[in-house]
């Protein structure tokens, strides 16, 4: 019962994030077919997104609303999952390898406040600060969106009478014969 609680946390935090990040790949695939190269990230990004309103779906649907799912459902959470677990893999790394390297910070940081406006309030040391702050987020969603995941496949199991196909009785599946 517990987990349930934690699943429904990590179930809003996630598709709030998931909102957020639907719009910033809509913009992504726009600027992806002009520069294919990041077709490839905006998929799994895209994939993340997907499996974060499916697995929301079927939460509120499946288990709190307690009616049954297509199984075309449980397919889509499960490829999406899979992707999204790449993704968590990604953005995992990134912000870890990141993190780790202050000088790739730094400079980032100083590009940022050299950017800016002379009057602006931004410096190097704010800029540092958001740019640990953003990776240390990044890792946190990882980390949150993995365990979701990990949770998900377990309650998949658990409920897995919700997608079980209606049964259609016999004289109506004879005319079709």
């Amino acid at each position: 019962m517990k987990s349930l609680v934690l699943y429904r946390i990590f179930s809003y935090f996630l598709i709030a994030i998931a909102a957020l990040l639907g719009i910033v790949s809509f913009f992504l695939l726009l600027v992806g077919l002009s520069n294919p190269e990041i077709l490839l990230e905006v998929f799994v990004l895209v994939a993340a997104v997907i499996y974060s309103f499916a697995s929301f779906f079927f939460l509120l649907n499946g288990i709190d609303g307690k009616q049954q799912l297509k199984p075309k459902t449980k397919d889509l959470i499960n490829i999406n999952a899979y992707l999204s677990f790449v993704f968590v893999m990604m953005l995992a790394f990134f912000s870890i390898s990141e993190l780790s390297n202050p000088t790739a910070i730094k400079d980032i940081a100083k590009e940022m406040a050299s950017k800016q406006p002379p009057k602006s309030p931004l410096t190097m040391g704010l800029a540092l600060k958001f740019m640990q702050a953003f990776l240390l987020f990044f890792l946190f969603y990882a980390v949150i969106l993995g365990a979701h995941i990990s949770m998900t496949f377990r309650l998949l199991k658990q409920y897995a009478h919700l997608f079980d196909e209606k049964k259609t009785d016999d004289t109506h599946s004879a005319g079709i014969d």
